[in-house]
């Protein structure tokens, strides 16, 4: 017999910034569904362009023929059938990042760029999907002018723990793949990093030497390492992971964690930011190197 005072309310989860949230839904009737979805006043406040500030917008991008605003509707850009109509600073108008509801989010190119540089968090550790990846968690990012940027990625900042000093190399220096790009200190411990491509370095970070701890906070942007004008760059990407298989290969390097340090060393740890910090207090040191040598690829030495 159902309970007369129970009530039932369906509710439905709002991606639009700054909702992000359940909200209640009254069925097939939410206006979230349908068209009237641009009655939402929370949608228009998010997904409205300001029409005073395209003109200054087109003028940084003068070389690209743009329509003129009295063309279409302040809210939403034209619709042609085509993601090559979209002019590049449209971009910089749309402040959701594919948005659900949006009926140009598969045409827009400007909001699937936004989303490939999104983090993708896997067990509470980030993956950028437009960057490349080593086996041995190092990340590569190509640049405009095809020089890369090189790093290390959040898991291993993570199994390294707070880094306590750092050896840059001599701009360059050529590089070669596999092979030791430059240096940390953990704790007394001295841990070569491999580089994940060839190439002369052309640049480094002075500022995370200044503040070593942007290697831990920011790994995948701030706390870049390196740049490199890269040799056989079309042959070697193809050999690194890439969007969702980067995705796979995080989630099945997590589980490897897991189960070499639960099974193998007898220590339980949580997920996300729980789990280095487990490790950290309750392995000892010959056993953090054997982490370190198989998933960096690397063997610690002491100093």
């Amino acid at each position: 017999m159902k309970c007369p005072f129970l009530e039932e309310v369906i509710v439905r989860y709002c991606k639009a910034y700054p909702v992000r949230k359940m909200i209640p839904s009254s069925g097939e009737d939410s206006i979230c569904l349908g068209e009237e979805h641009c009655a939402c006043g929370t949608y228009r406040e998010v997904a409205r362009v300001d029409v005073q500030s395209e003109e200054d917008v087109i003028a940084e991008a003068p070389t690209r023929k743009a329509p003129k605003s009295s063309e279409y509707p302040a809210e939403t850009p034209p619709v042609k059938g085509s993601a090559d109509f979209f002019p590049a600073y449209w971009a910089k108008f749309c402040k959701v990042v594919n948005c659900p509801v949006c009926p140009y989010r598969f045409m827009c190119l400007g909001a699937e760029r936004r989303w490939m540089r999104e983090p993708v968090l896997i067990h509470g550790f980030e993956i950028i999907r437009d960057m490349y990846y080593s086996t041995w968690h190092t990340w590569l990012q190509i640049r405009k002018d095809k020089t890369v940027r090189i790093g290390l990625d959040d898991f291993s900042q993570n199994l390294l723990g707070n880094i306590t000093g750092i050896e840059l190399p001599e701009i360059g220096t050529i590089l070669k793949e596999k092979e030791s790009a430059w240096k940390v200190i953990v704790n007394g411990w001295e841990i070569d990093l491999l580089s994940p491509i060839n190439g002369e370095i052309i640049d480094v970070n002075r500022k995370i030497a200044d503040d070593l701890t942007i290697i831990n906070r920011d790994p995948h942007k701030t706390g870049w390492i390196l740049e490199l004008k890269p040799v056989e760059l079309d042959e070697k990407i193809e050999l690194m992971l890439h969007d969702e298989k980067a995705i796979s290969w995080l989630d099945s390097e997590l589980d490897k964690l897991h189960s070499r340090v639960e099974d193998g060393i007898g220590v339980t740890i949580a997920d996300g930011g729980e789990l280095i910090d487990a490790i950290s207090e309750k392995i000892d040191k010959s056993e953090w190197q054997k982490l370190i040598g198989q998933f960096l690829m690397t063997e610690p030495h002491k100093i």
